[in-house]
């Protein structure tokens, strides 16, 4: 799908080094941005350079770095994949750096360059698995790659450094035909495959695309054309049969690629039955390949098979994409078209050959985090060794681009020779795709299974013994029971060494990412034994538990070990569970924190433990639209101190389209309080950017983003109720419905019509639908539920159109029971949603079929309820055994492009107010409170004329310490509007 003959391609580049200009320390984001020190202009430049290519290490290198800077002094430090900092120091600037990292895995280098002025700069590396290139070049693992695009063939040698040394490329038929009869490879020759020979890399060709000696470059559907086109691939197939690992009759056939207008199956049959015979008859043993399917939901590749084209193919093309759902969707996919295969074949399979599959990094709605990337590609790998795939090319190598909003840029392994972390080193993929062609290298399938609810287990046999690929749902601990001694390896290839049996189970942390496990493992289980952590602040230890499963017959006494070396130790009776408070280093960095630590019983290792959590600065900024408790839409400004010592408030300001303010504001932030600034936006005429500044303690804090008007009259109010999630309706009277759009496809309303609303509390956002539909549909689960009877619902965080992330979830009652999928997130990835309860009732007489799910907030990130705003649609899809007829539709922006501009803005409502009862006449009469707020809005006016002194600016506090103040502000909005503020300094509670 990814590659295109008519695509530009940049001419490489000279390799950059990594350069750092500014000592700007500010984190730059749109919602909220944290303390840093102050930019300087005349900051030193600072510059890494690599002593490895790519910064591509193996066990037993030494890993140096050479760096560039004017300043007297270095800080560096390096974190793995996780996040820990597993070595730095500050050292005289002499130009070199030798960090003291020996243990293979993914990592990054940041450099701090420090004398009157700083400056920074980064990069990545990578310690990998010592690579056999030769046995590798034979084996099943690849990437794709463009250098007949002009890439920079330099990055070839990261093939057999990384332990996959096969490559999938095109050399295109306008290039070496422009005469009739007459090939010319000279360019392929010098520029890639003469190189691959020389490096022992083979490659599997793409014979493609049109050229314009026949059919006006057309794909080729005259006899001319088709016969022409046959007597190349055989002319490519007797030029570098002897080095390649098949031929690729066409790509995407399907989906035009190459400028074809042909894409009927017919025509590519056609072509396939031509040019099959004419590539056996000069390289017999020489595999031909097709037909090269981009679109896996139609009936095309079926219709190819009815026409006869299994009878000229000796494997079938797959390009399973599926981002940003995960690598469990290839599990199915795969499963699937085995069985189409066997359909038509008379039984037997054939082999399959995934040409191309990935998932892309960066911003965009569909792309994924780095993290996420590599953990799917190496279960991908896992997956595909599991189905006995011929082949699995990943897509692609190297970053096309350095645009991080631009998907096709960034399916890279490889970052882009431009990137400012330097040319051609590793994102986590490179590193977690080597590991997985490493351990995977002899594997032989055995057998799959789900030996605990949410746990997936691939078991191989291998020529080290048996092999066991672990990955769950959710963060879990498990208990194995290993009979001697098993390894563990983890995605980015740290291996340790696990003694079992004496009575002890070997511990293990399982998450999303696959955990490598070789040895005997006689049995899994579920422990009480884990990590957790409560979220922490930057600069502060982070609290947490650690619990232990004892022994059932005998006492015992645990250590655990932590990074930094401290340790904690309780005792267990016999059975018993135990659980102590334990103290983690302070995170440096705001973000997820994740952490390690080794457990043991008495000085018998047992297994290290996982946990992760989120980490915020001491003082943040955030900036974003939202609802007051009247309805009213507005900028609101927050600037929120979460230390435990005040904070000095030194200014606050914020600019709106071409206009801004000032406003007052208090001199002193509280230790955990905060003060909240709204901007009216009523008048706002259209889309406008804002940035908001404020300076804290000397350092300025920013925060940007857009807001737009809300047309009230489409707002869609959510009640504050709670719903029990069991598939049966609760009172919802009261509670404005969901309009939906008629489904044009639908006979009546009888075979489809929807009612839906959406409400919340405290912990969940719900969703609940009353559907009425003839018939029930849904043949598929997880990531295809949407092709059948199903609901589908996106939640983004402000007004429409705000967001350029957001979440898309659907709940479908399968025949594995109700299931509710995320295919769009905010930093979460696809797959299932643990944590998030579904129930799904259907009356097959009434034709009725009731959704209900919540979704936890602690789940919607970019979503904040203490706004009242966000934006959503739905769908009701239909279905009646023949596949989506079409759906109901509120809002847009799901089934069609993926679009928040589409959404319907809600706003989340108060609760009702808690009706006190009356006061008795003979008391004395005191003020109320004013009423409550929706989360994160002014409260009441606390019973005094200050709280009626004006409609629109309510001002008081909550808290133990309330502090307010109420003022206008004299500055003029982008709509022309007088803008009227509301602060107040809040305790948090």
């Amino acid at each position: 799908m990814r590659s295109t003959a008519c695509r530009s391609i940049r001419p490489p580049r000279p390799v950059p080094r990594l350069v750092a200009a500014s000592a700007a320390l500010a984190l730059a984001a749109t919602a909220s941005v944290a303390l840093a020190a102050p930019a300087s202009a005349d900051a030193p430049a600072l510059s890494i350079e690599p002593d490895a290519w790519g910064n591509l290490f193996h066990a037993g290198d030494t890993v140096s770095f050479r760096y560039d800077t004017t300043a007297p002094t270095v800080a560096w430090r390096v974190v793995d994949g996780w996040g820990e900092v597993v070595d730095d120091g500050t050292e005289p600037a002499d130009g070199a750096l030798t960090p003291d990292v020996t243990e293979r895995g993914w990592y990054r280098l940041e450099v701090t360059a420090t004398g009157d002025e700083v400056a920074d700069a980064a990069t990545t590396f990578a310690i990998l698995p010592d690579a056999d290139a030769a046995a590798s070049a034979t084996g099943r693992f690849g990437a794709a790659t463009h250098y007949g695009q002009s890439w920079d063939p330099a990055s070839m040698q990261a093939l057999t450094t990384g332990g996959f040394a096969q490559l999938r490329d095109e050399v295109y038929w306008s290039e070496v035909e422009t005469q009739p009869g007459v090939y010319d490879w000279s360019r392929a020759r010098a520029e890639f495959l003469d190189p691959a020979r020389e490096q022992g890399i083979r490659p599997l060709l793409l014979a493609g695309y049109g050229n314009p000696l026949y059919d006006a470059g057309n794909g080729p559907v005259s006899p001319d054309a088709v016969a022409a086109y046959a007597d190349y691939a055989a002319a490519m197939a007797a030029e570098f049969g002897d080095m390649s690992t098949g031929i690729e009759v066409w790509n995407e056939w399907d989906l035009g690629l190459g400028g074809n207008t042909n894409v009927s199956p017919e025509n590519y049959v056609a072509l396939l039955s031509a040019a099959a015979p004419a590539i056996k008859t000069v390289s017999p043993d020489l595999p031909v390949i097709g037909p090269a399917v981009a679109n896996l939901n139609t009936d095309w590749l079926e219709r190819t098979f009815q026409l006869g084209a299994l009878d000229h193919l000796d494997g079938i093309v797959l390009h399973p994409y599926s981002y940003p759902v995960g690598a469990d969707a290839l599990d199915d996919t795969l499963t699937r078209i085995d069985a189409l295969v066997r359909r038509y074949n008379g039984g037997e399979s054939k082999p399959l050959w995934i040409t191309e599959h990935g998932w892309p990094t960066g911003t965009n709605a569909r792309a994924v985090p780095e993290r996420q990337q590599a953990a799917d590609i190496a279960k991908s790998a896992v997956i595909a060794a599991a189905h006995d795939a011929a082949r699995y090319y990943v897509y692609d190598l190297v970053n096309d681009g350095v645009d991080d909003a631009e998907t096709e840029e960034n399916f890279g392994l490889l970052h882009h020779p431009d990137d400012e972390l330097g040319a051609f080193t590793p994102k986590p993929s490179f590193t977690a795709y080597s590991v997985a062609a490493d351990v995977l290298a002899t594997a032989a399938f055995a057998e799959r299974d789900e030996p605990l609810p949410g746990l997936r287990r691939v078991r191989f046999d291998t020529a080290d013994g048996p092999l066991h690929v672990l990955w769950s749902d959710a963060p879990q601990t498990v208990a194995l029971e290993v009979a001697g001694s098993a390894e563990l390896t983890t995605m980015y290839g740290a291996a340790e060494t696990v003694t079992g049996g004496a009575g002890a189970p070997v511990l293990a942390s399982t998450g999303t990412e696959p955990l490598y496990v070789r040895g005997e493992v006689t049995s899994i289980a579920q422990t009480d034994a884990g990590l957790t952590l409560d979220p922490g602040v930057v600069g502060a230890p982070v609290t947490g538990s650690w619990t232990v499963q004892g022994r059932a017959d005998a006492a015992s006494s645990w250590r655990l070990v932590l990074p930094d070396g401290s340790e904690a130790v309780q005792t267990t009776a016999p059975g018993a569970v135990a659980t102590t408070a334990v103290s983690f280093p302070a995170p440096a960095t705001a973000g997820t924190y994740e952490t390690s630590a080794r457990v043991y019983e008495g000085d018998h290792y047992v297994g290290t433990l996982r946990a992760a959590t989120s980490a915020s600065e001491p003082v943040t900024l955030q900036a974003a639209q939202a609802f007051t408790e009247e309805g009213a839409s507005v900028l609101r400004i927050r600037v929120a101190n979460a230390s435990a010592a005040p904070r000095a408030l030194d200014s606050l300001s914020y600019t709106l389209g071409d206009d801004g303010g000032e406003p007052e504001a208090p001199a002193t932030i509280e230790p955990e309080a905060d003060v909240v600034i709204d901007v009216p936006l009523d008048a706002l005429a259209g889309p406008a950017p804002f940035t908001a500044t404020a300076v804290v303690d000397g350092v300025t804090l920013t925060a940007s983003g857009r807001v737009a008007p809300v047309e009230q009259a489409s707002v869609l109010p959510a009640a504050h109720r709670t719903i029990t999630v069991d598939g049966t309706l609760d009172d919802l009277d009261g509670v404005t419905p969901i309009a939906f759009s008629a489904n044009p496809e639908a006979d009546d309303e009888a075979d489809q019509s929807a009612v839906a609303w959406l409400t919340w509390d405290e912990e969940y956002l719900y969703f609940s639908a009353d559907v009425t539909d003839d018939v029930h549909d849904q043949p598929a689960q997880s990531a295809n539920i949407w092709q059948g009877d199903s609901i589908q619902f996106t939640v983004a965080g402000g007004a429409p159109g705000a967001a350029t992330t957001w979440h898309e979830f659907g709940m479908a009652l399968t025949s594995a029971g109700p299931q509710l999928y995320r295919w769009l997130s905010v930093d979460a990835g696809a797959g299932p949603v643990p944590g998030a309860p579904v129930a799904i009732s259907r009356d097959d007489a009434a034709g009725r079929t009731v959704y209900e799910t919540a979704i936890p907030w602690t789940l919607l990130r970019g979503v904040d309820r203490a706004t009242s705003l966000l934006s959503s649609a739905a769908i009701v899809n239909e279905a009646d055994g023949t596949g989506r007829a079409g759906f109901l539709s509120w809002g847009g922006g799901i089934a069609g492009e993926k679009d928040s501009g589409e959404f319907t803005a809600v706003r989340l409502l108060a609760p009702a107010p808690v009706v006190e009862p009356p006061v008795e006449p003979t008391q004395p009469v005191t003020p109320g409170d004013g009423g409550s707020a929706a989360p994160g809005t002014p409260a009441g006016g606390n019973g005094t004329a200050a709280g009626a002194t004006h409609a629109r600016a309510l001002a008081s506090t909550g808290g133990s310490s309330p502090l307010a103040w109420l003022a206008a502000a004299s500055a003029t909005g982008a709509a022309g509007i007088a803008l009227l503020v509301t602060r107040r300094l809040t305790r948090r509670s």
